[in-house]
């Protein structure tokens, strides 16, 4: 071969025509060598459900830790071998959060390919068991938008036909663990299962189940309702040949089983694992085991629900909070804000204190009526009242050693004596009282109709 020599003599390169020809070479082989263990697991769900925290304790098993993302999400798997722990592939992880157009980034012809085996791909729905009255609307959302993304791939209708084949060909072939089946000889699948077949294994995982707790104190819920739960996740994942998994907490024993179940599928690795349906929490049913005869088996605690009625009409849910309008809110310019303010402080009256009022005679007395028009006042009983008192007032005798003035009329002599009756108008003044630490009030005089006689005139 020919060879020219740059400048600065670093390294060789193979003339123009030739580069292009060993890129070729190198690009063909590099992706014939790697196409042939690629595979792509695509988990689908709406942000929050804990798609991100699954991926994390299946890497965790490995020794990674995975850190939570926004929009399209990107991680891998290492599969081990089960007898010499030697890494056989790499499992790349593409998770989505709400946005369906990223689909055709990562479900597409460069990572979804065909083989005798099948395809090389697999879904994993997840839902959020803590609001159990939306998890059938999000699945049927979910598995609609991928089976509109299946519909435009080009894909020959001979594939598509053959990938069907082999999905539902899987469901015939499982077997309990300890058992074998006759391959040759394969029974029909049963009435309800795999009647919409997208061609691609799904796993239907159910999050949060430590939530139940929760739903049966704040929102009385009973095994009745969660056994309505059940019933339709399971003829879910019946009609589309689904795997079931519930996942609770952190250290879900489940974690595991839902590694080996995606190794199995991916891989077609023994999947050693019975079935379980007893803990509540705790379900793991996977594609091929499940079918309508032992759903039925929950109808007898159901028997007070219409089966047919929507999860989110009849369980219960928590009131509904103040729904947010989505109208943006603009926050007022500072500048304006101060001088608006300044405005208005100009505009305000200063505040000082009140000023004072001077005390006359007048105010300062007690507003006590000094006549009363004879028939035209209250009731009689109320002047009663009223005549009673003041007599008793007049009666009362001053008690000895008071200290009052002499030649004073009775009541008239202590600080705490009742008030005299004035004199009749026109009257000498009587002569001045000697001093004393606290004037007497002022007496008042009253009408024959209170009841008291007037005094003569002096």
């Amino acid at each position: 071969q020919h060879y020219y020599i740059t400048n600065n003599l670093s390294r060789m390169l193979p003339k123009p025509d030739e580069r292009d020809l060993w890129s070729d070479i190198l690009n063909d082989v590099s992706t014939a060598s790697t196409n042939k263990d690629k595979k792509c697991l695509l988990v689908l769900g709406d942000e929050f459900v804990g798609k991100t925290a699954i991926i994390s304790r299946l890497r965790r098993l490995e020794g990674h830790v995975t850190k939570a993302g926004l929009g399209l999400e990107y991680s891998y798997l290492d599969i081990r071998d089960q007898f010499s722990d030697d890494i056989i592939s790499r499992l790349s992880i593409w998770t989505l959060n709400n946005d369906r157009t990223s689909l055709q980034y990562t479900l597409s012809e460069k990572h979804l390919t065909y083989s005798d085996k099948g395809w090389n791909g697999m879904v994993v729905l997840v839902v959020d068991y803590s609001r159990p009255w939306s998890v059938m609307e999000r699945l049927e959302h979910w598995v609609e938008v991928l089976d509109k993304h299946i519909e435009s791939m080009k894909i020959e209708p001979s594939e598509r036909r053959d990938v069907c084949g082999k999905l539902a060909k899987s469901l015939q072939e499982y077997c309990l663990p300890g058992t074998e089946s006759n391959k040759d000889v394969l029974l029909p699948l049963t009435e309800g299962v795999l009647d919409q077949n997208t061609g691609i294994p799904i796993a239907v995982v159910c999050t949060k189940l430590d939530s139940m707790t929760t739903l049966e104190k704040d929102l009385d819920y009973t095994d009745a309702y969660f056994d309505l739960i059940q019933w339709h996740l399971r003829k879910f994942s019946l009609k589309y040949g689904a795997g079931l998994f519930y996942l609770n907490g952190k250290e879900s024993p489940n974690t595991d089983v839902l590694y080996k179940y995606i190794v199995h599928k991916m891989y077609s690795i023994p999947f050693e694992v019975c079935p379980s349906v007893i803990d509540k929490d705790c379900l793991m049913i996977p594609a091929g085991w499940d079918t309508l005869q032992k759903i039925s088996i929950l109808n007898d605690t159901l028997r007070s629900f219409n089966l047919e009625d929507d999860l989110n009409t009849v369980l219960p849910k928590p009131l509904n909070r103040r729904a947010d309008t989505g109208r943006e809110i603009k926050a007022e310019d500072d500048q304006a804000f101060l001088t608006r303010m300044q405005s208005l402080l100009q505009n305000q009256r200063p505040a000082g204190p009140r000023p004072s009022k001077p005390l006359t005679s007048q105010t300062s007395r007690t507003a006590i009526p000094t006549t009363v028009t004879p028939g035209a006042g209250g009731p009689g009983e109320k002047d009663g009242v009223l005549a009673n008192f003041f007599n008793s007032l007049l009666n009362k005798k001053p008690t000895p050693g008071a200290g009052g003035p002499a030649g004073a009329r009775p009541g008239t002599a202590g600080a705490g004596a009742p008030r005299a009756l004035a004199a009749p108008a026109g009257a000498p003044r009587a002569s001045a009282a000697p001093a004393s630490p606290r004037q007497a009030p002022r007496p008042v005089a009253r009408t024959q109709s209170e009841g008291i006689p007037k005094q003569p005139a002096v």
